[in-house]
């Protein structure tokens, strides 16, 4: 089963990638500011004091303007206080709950938040007091390894919570804000090298969870045992373990789409060497213009025999800031003859994200209490990059599901703001849910926060 949608291959295009701004940047200020491009990559602006975008001007299609934060009574504000959020026009943004290390959310059947915080090694559950107000919050359970995704199902009656944590799938059953019966659904996952976390997805009894690569380029992940860099599911009595995809660098953005296949959002590789024989001579050297942009972060399909190609394939965006329908070149060291595997046999990539987003968060908001213009696609949450030049921002996007197409189109982001003009962050988001109040809570790791962005009444 192909990872994509199913269209016609196309021939891997080999783009000269120029060091000049006006090739590469492709930058522009996301509250209307004028933009001049600079030869770092940056930008400048006038008429407004704000920090310039590191965001494609194909994802700004929504005007943004700063919002302040307001903080709910109770709450500290922390590193946040005294920042703008940059939102739609008619959006507010409340600084709603302290929780530090916040990292993945999810709602409960009765109308609370679960949020997983990661190296520390709790759950928070936060009860909703009203619109105005922090929610109450308390432990729910602690002494974890390294929690981060969060997943709630009916099981013939009874809600069960399903937990990644670094090494092992567990579930409980949840009633009134308390939990019991613990089981483990898998044990002995690999959890050492640099993507130890897991995400969870589930749907009619299947939990689909990531185990990420434990290098950042290197194809021994591919021959491990147990393999890494893939996606797998079991079901929820821990029988049935399979692997579904390969090739998946770390595929944290897992949820379920309207027509109930499995998608993923996968944080690519860092330092991709050039990849194309050319005239300009960088085949196979590190060169920074193109590492800023390349290789693009993929959401793609996931099924059974679903390869995504790491590290033999590099999606190739083609230097175009249309990131739609991706196919692959050759990785210049892993792969450079394609005798590794055929870049052209493994289907294309159905949606690019700007190079470095680290997406995490990535929810489905069909059948969600938002309004209409966000209740038909994905959320996608960025963490932004750890060693882009210039960093590229943390945001929140927007990505409509077409029904004729089965696909996801091209997202329109609807938070920024984390990141200073200087390229440091006061916070940095995880993870965005929509709420059963219409509004989207966002997480922030950085910060210790969540946040509540409510949209105007449509």
């Amino acid at each position: 089963m192909s990872s994509v949608v199913t269209t016609p291959l196309k021939p891997n295009r080999r783009v000269r990638w120029g060091r000049r701004c006006g090739q590469i940047a492709m930058v522009a200020v996301l509250t209307g500011a004028g933009v001049a491009c600079s030869e770092d990559g940056g930008s400048g602006e006038s008429g407004v004091a704000a920090a310039p975008s590191t965001l494609p001007s194909t994802m700004n299609a929504a005007r943004l303007l700063p919002v302040p934060l307001t903080t709910a009574p109770g709450t500290d504000a922390g590193s946040a206080a005294g920042h703008s959020l940059n939102l739609p026009q008619g959006w507010n943004v409340r600084v709603w709950a302290n929780v530090p290390e916040a990292r993945m959310a999810a709602w409960t059947s009765d109308g609370k938040l679960v949020v997983s915080t990661g190296q520390n090694g709790s759950l928070v559950l936060l009860s909703p007091n009203g619109p105005d107000q922090a929610p109450t919050t308390t432990t729910l359970l602690d002494g974890l390894d390294n929690p981060q995704g969060i997943a709630f199902t009916d099981d013939n009656g009874r809600e069960l919570m399903i937990v990644g944590e670094s090494g092992r799938i567990v579930s409980w059953d949840y009633r009134d804000g308390a939990l019991s019966n613990r089981r483990v659904v898998i044990d002995g996952l690999p959890d050492d090298g640099n993507h130890p976390a897991k995400m969870v997805a589930v749907r009619d009894g299947t939990i689909a969870y990531n185990v990420g690569s434990a290098t950042n380029r290197d194809p021994v992940d591919r021959t491990s045992n147990p393999q890494r860099a893939t996606i797998a599911e079991v079901a929820q009595d821990g029988t049935g373990n399979r692997t579904l995809a390969v090739g998946v660098r770390n595929g944290e953005g897992l949820s379920f789409a309207p027509d109930g296949t499995l998608f993923t959002a996968v944080n690519q590789g860092d330092n991709q060497p050039y990849p194309f024989r050319d005239d300009q001579g960088d085949y196979g050297r590190v060169v920074r213009s193109y590492v800023n942009e390349n290789p693009v972060e993929q959401v793609s399909r996931i099924g059974p025999g679903t390869d995504l190609g790491w590290p033999y394939c590099v999606p190739n965006s083609g230097g175009t800031a249309e990131l739609l329908d991706i196919g692959y070149v050759n990785d210049p060291i892993n792969n450079p003859d394609g005798d590794r595997l055929d870049c052209n046999s493994i289907g294309r990539t159905m949606l690019g994200l700007p190079a470095h987003s680290a997406p995490i968060g990535f929810v489905f908001t069909q059948g969600s209490a938002l309004p209409e213009s966000l209740s038909g696609g994905a959320l996608i949450t960025a963490h932004g990059s750890w060693n882009r030049q210039p960093p590229r921002e943390p945001y929140v996007a927007y990505s409509r599901w077409d029904d004729a197409t089965r696909s996801l189109t091209t997202p329109t982001v609807l938070v920024t703001g984390f990141q200073n003009a200087d390229g440091s962050r006061w916070g940095r988001s995880v993870d965005a849910v929509p709420g059963p109040d219409g509004s989207i809570y966002v997480t922030d790791d950085t910060a210790g926060l969540v946040y509540r962005l409510t949209p105007p009444a449509e």
